[in-house]
């Protein structure tokens, strides 16, 4: 049987790749912890959290999950031009994803997402011959229609009921050994609670990647020039409807908005406009790409694209070894404001973009992209 080989550069989308490490960027934003507790409010502050619901929460784990579907689309459609079979090389290749989510979940970072790709990569297979009209539909169901029903169940109807007591998670960030941590952090674990926390996150995800499936089949990003008026709608109706539902998210998650059983049609709307929000951030990225200026001054993020496995996990040991205190005394959290942690992690992020630029000119792949695809042509 013939095998897969790894995408050369020159055959790559690069304006993919320079999404991709935008979305590690908003990704790391969105993550990095601080201790909200110790941070007196003040203008600024406020200022920080309405930018970040806004303007980052959601948005680019929802791009960085739409990128994956459309990673999906292009191994298919390659596999389907060699005449290789695809299913037996993917499912393989989606259990060796779930097993490095786990050794990432369960030993640093408990927020991983990776495991949800691995599941929802199965399901993409099962999809992958589906009409562009079906996958619309099953977009919908998933990412809209039934992430909102869960939504509602958790916040309004009470479905969240969590066995260990709250401390356990504020203790989390500042325990004193790693040992702790790792016990905390077993204890907690969304995977652990799955009843309570893991449905609404594969529906979500899953829906997103669908999305990814469908602008390949689109050809969204091969011809880009020719597809400027889709991009203008894209890019208006998305921050059009997408903008007014990041602030009613806003005012949820700052209880300026209660969330209750009236409100039942609120997360669905919600859902709905900030998911076009992230497609306008899509549109509007490669509709910009397209002016040699801006190209230029994003190329840069090719690198971290093109090693989004390696450095997604580089971010959770960021977050472990320097943030947290499991290694240390002298841990950041709790020590900085938000807009410190912020700078910190920009620079943090300029470090990845640096180490991934030298890791490539001597590689073709990040570290762990190289031992997931070794494993996965065995």
């Amino acid at each position: 049987m013939k095998n897969f080989a790894p995408i050369i550069k020159t055959s790559r989308i690069q304006v993919v790749d320079i999404l991709r490490g935008f979305a590690l960027l908003g990704v790391l934003l969105a993550n990095v912890p601080f201790d909200r507790t110790a941070t007196p409010q003040n203008e600024l502050n406020e200022v920080l959290e309405f930018l970040y619901d806004m303007f980052i929460n959601r948005k680019f784990i929802t791009l960085f999950s739409m990128l994956f579907g459309f990673g999906f689309y292009i191994q298919f459609t390659r596999a389907q031009q060699k005449r290789i079979n695809f299913q037996s090389y993917f499912l393989k290749r989606m259990g060796l994803l779930f097993l490095i989510g786990t050794a990432h979940c369960f030993l640093l970072w408990n927020g991983d997402i990776i495991m949800s790709y691995a599941i929802g990569g199965v399901f993409l297979l099962w999809v992958r011959n589906w009409s562009l009209k079906q996958l619309t539909w099953l977009t919908v169901v998933c990412s809209v229609f039934l992430t909102g029903v869960l939504f509602i169940g958790n916040a309004v109807l009470g479905w969240q009921q969590y066995t260990y007591a709250f401390d356990r998670v504020l203790r989390h960030p500042i325990a004193d050994s790693y040992f702790e941590y790792l016990a905390i952090n077993l204890r907690i674990a969304p995977w652990v609670n799955f009843v309570q926390d893991m449905p609404v996150t594969l529906v979500f995800t899953f829906g997103n990647m669908l999305v990814g499936l469908i602008l390949g089949k689109l050809n969204f990003f091969r011809n880009p020039k020719a597809l400027q008026r889709t991009y203008r709608i894209i890019i208006r109706l998305g921050l059009a409807l997408g903008l007014p539902c990041s602030y009613l998210f806003y005012l949820v998650n700052t209880g300026n908005l209660e969330l209750n059983i009236s409100l039942f049609w609120l997360p669905f709307i919600v859902i709905g406009g900030m998911m076009l929000q992230t497609l306008a951030y899509m549109a509007l990225f490669v509709k910009l790409n397209t002016i040699p200026l801006f190209k230029n001054m994003t190329s840069w993020l090719t690198y971290v694209g093109r090693t989004a496995l390696s450095n997604y996990i580089f971010q959770s040991a960021f977050y472990v070894f320097v943030i947290f205190h499991a290694f240390h005394s002298n841990g950041l959290y709790g020590t900085l404001s938000q807009a410190q942690t912020y700078m910190i992690a920009v620079l943090f992020f300029v470090m990845q973009s640096l180490i991934s630029y030298l890791w490539l000119r001597k590689n073709k792949q990040g570290p762990i992209e190289y031992l997931w695809k070794r494993l996965s042509y065995q």
